[in-house]
């Protein structure tokens, strides 16, 4: 595999993390919509450096979908609920942003999305995090 698909592998890894970082700071000053956003694309983000290290330049937005293509290019088994986290996580792309996403409320898009609701976001978003982490070994200085 040659060093393009390591560059780009830090690349989506450091975005990753930024993005979590990003997510942290929202939540500290009560963005509650923009932290599970920022969530969604730490997590889909983290999934496509894993795949850029195996030299597969990862499509789409869908954590669920990105994950079982992890689980299938590094054949292992991955517990049910990191596919839920995934399924959770995967609904927090679009609507956080557009309003037009909520029909039926005269509510905007961020009014709508709870503290609790972030929590448990960069809850399983940390959680995935720790758990794939360990495919990254050579990652592990940055």
């Amino acid at each position: 595999m040659g060093s393009r698909w390591i560059i780009e592998c830090r690349r989506w890894f450091k975005d990753a993390l930024e993005d979590l970082k990003v997510a942290e700071l929202l939540y500290q000053y009560g963005h509650y919509a923009h932290t599970c956003f920022h969530c969604q694309q730490a997590r889909e983000k983290f999934l496509k450096a894993l795949l850029y290290a195996r030299g597969i330049e990862a499509r789409g937005y869908s954590i669920y979908r990105l994950l079982n293509e992890f689980s299938k290019v590094y054949n292992i088994e991955i517990e049910d609920k990191y596919f839920n986290y995934a399924r959770e996580l995967d609904k927090y792309y679009a609507p956080p942003r557009y309003p037009n996403l909520h029909p039926g409320t005269d509510l905007a898009a961020f009014e709508l999305y709870t503290k609790e609701e972030a929590e448990r976001c960069l809850r399983i978003t940390r959680e995935i995090f720790e758990f794939l982490k360990k495919y990254l070994p050579q990652l592990k200085n940055m």
